[in-house]
């Protein structure tokens, strides 16, 4: 009788089939019919590159889009690491039928097709509100700072001066070297028998041209600071400008984004290059109704946003906001204080919580474009709440607005508990994309240069939280009929998207 050895518990078996390589319910299959549900009702996607007869045949252009949707999911981004992917990883093997494209072709895909990556974006938004996962009921607006692929070593108009400098202080000494050596009849003689001497490295003719060449490189470096109006740059990303993030002063863009608060979905993502928020709440919205119809009912935001004019133009338009003014923090520390003011119309003075009244001290201060009448506390050193009230060494200022009823009755409104929980509850929202994507980016952010690129990383990174939230949310059977129904409706031309692109 033959004995047959039993199958070690250690010893793996190979799946028979590629089909097999993969559970029903992984998140691969889904991105495959997601990805060729977009082709098909999209054809235009389809890229001409490599409709030549000759040479090796070009890759679909679904087959680099899912691999750049599985990358971008698993914090996968690099091109090469992409490609070791195709070797190795059996989603991968699944995903892309056993095609194995190389780096650079990878590479180029992203750079190559920025049209068509924001079609498919904003493509997939309008699915999401069309299903019902954006509502535009209740959202939130808000901006992070990424860091650009560039070098934190910036150049800046009074780094060039200090630089051009040093270097005519070095030509000058250069050039006297010269006109003090009168060993040869003509300077020409002089420039043979320098530019023969071997032994001398670098020469002194060497340094001469070598500094030359500097200060023509920094000539050029001002000449762009001065046409463009600003104070310093990163060479190897023009575009990127220098911005205070968490990290410092650094070359970065601004991510402007709006979320839906139901199902946490980015709505609306778009990278700027603004320094701060003050101008971007107005434009935020038109955004958002450009891209995918939508003008959302409430929409929140941090005191970034606080511009007033455009706060008031969203309210006309139906828009009702939770935007705090900055001096909203002044006035919780006093609620909590147990100060308040109030106006006595009459006498036009404020009157304190503590019994000190704060008398008119200027009638007319324009204050950003505004008219203010400012107010000021004689007796402020006396009261025991002082530390809490202000910090001013001349008493606590209050600014009055003469011309806007409105403002003062939206400040009103933002005291109340329903205002401030809304305002409360805001970062529960906006903050998890960031911090979901920023995890995905890992230590390098970005790995394109440009505006126009960089919006085509961020395009990705929003396509796929997107389908994570997605995923979480429903059942992978429900969310592959639902792909598997989604028809032409509303969906976003590519010519449209090329305007996309600032």
């Amino acid at each position: 009788m033959s004995y047959i050895q039993p199958k070690s518990r250690h010893q793996f078996m190979m799946p028979s089939c590629i089909e097999e390589y993969v559970s029903s319910d992984n998140p691969v299959r889904f991105i495959d019919v997601f990805v060729d549900k977009v082709i098909e009702i999209q054809p235009e996607l389809l890229t001409e590159k490599g409709t030549s007869h000759l040479g090796r045949s070009a890759y679909p252009f679904s087959t680099l889009l899912k691999l750049y949707i599985y990358g971008f999911l698993n914090s996968i981004t690099s091109s090469r690491k992409l490609e070791n992917e195709t070797y190795r990883n059996m989603e991968v093997i699944w995903l892309l039928g056993n095609l194995q494209p190389d780096h650079k072709t990878i590479s180029d895909f992203r750079k190559d097709n920025k049209e068509a990556i924001r079609t498919v974006t904003l493509s997939f938004r309008r699915f999401l509100r069309d299903e019902g996962y954006i509502t535009g009921k209740n959202m939130t607006t808000d901006s992070t700072k990424i860091k650009a692929y560039a070098s934190k070593n910036t150049i800046s108009l009074q780094t060039i001066n200090k630089r051009m400098e040093r270097i005519e202080a070095e030509l000058d000494r250069y050039l006297n070297q010269l006109q003090e050596n009168d060993r040869f009849e003509s300077f020409e003689e002089q420039i043979n028998e320098l530019s023969q001497d071997i032994d001398v490295e670098p020469t002194l003719l060497k340094k001469i041209a070598s500094l030359q060449s500097q200060v023509e490189e920094l000539e050029k470096h001002k000449r762009f600071l001065e046409a463009s109006g600003r104070e310093a740059y990163a060479p190897s990303d023009p575009e990127a400008k220098i911005m205070k993030t968490t990290e410092g002063f650094l070359p970065a863009y601004s991510a402007q984004s709006s979320t839906d608060n139901e199902h946490h979905m980015i709505a609306h993502m778009d990278v700027t290059d603004e320094y701060t928020d003050y101008d971007c709440l107005e434009g935020n919205v038109d955004a958002l109704e450009e891209q995918i119809d939508i003008v959302p009912e409430e929409l929140a935001a941090d005191k970034g946003f606080a511009n007033e004019d455009q706060i008031r133009n969203l309210e006309k338009r139906g828009v009702r906001c939770f935007i705090p003014f900055p001096e909203q923090a002044v006035y919780q520390r006093q609620i909590e204080a147990g100060i308040s003011f109030e106006y006595d119309e009459e006498n036009d003075c404020f009157h304190c919580s503590e019994g000190q009244t704060l008398p008119l001290q200027s009638k007319l201060r324009i204050k950003r474009g505004k008219p203010y009448a400012v107010y000021q506390g004689k007796n402020c050193d006396e009261c025991l709440l002082r530390a809490k009230c202000t910090k001013s060494k001349k008493g606590r200022i209050i600014h009055r607005r003469l011309d806007d009823e409105w403002l003062r009755s939206y400040k009103e409104k933002l005291k109340t508990p329903y205002y401030q929980q809304k305002i409360k509850e805001r970062k529960n929202y906006v903050e998890h994309p960031f911090g979901t994507i920023k995890y995905w980016m890992g230590k390098i952010p970005l790995l394109l240069r440009g505006k126009e690129k960089v919006q085509v990383e961020i395009d990705l990174y929003a396509t796929c939280y997107n389908l994570k939230r997605l995923m979480n949310i429903e059942p992978m059977d429900k969310l592959i009929q639902k792909i598997t129904n989604w028809g032409k409706t509303n969906l976003i031309e590519i010519n449209y998207a090329k305007k996309c692109f600032f």
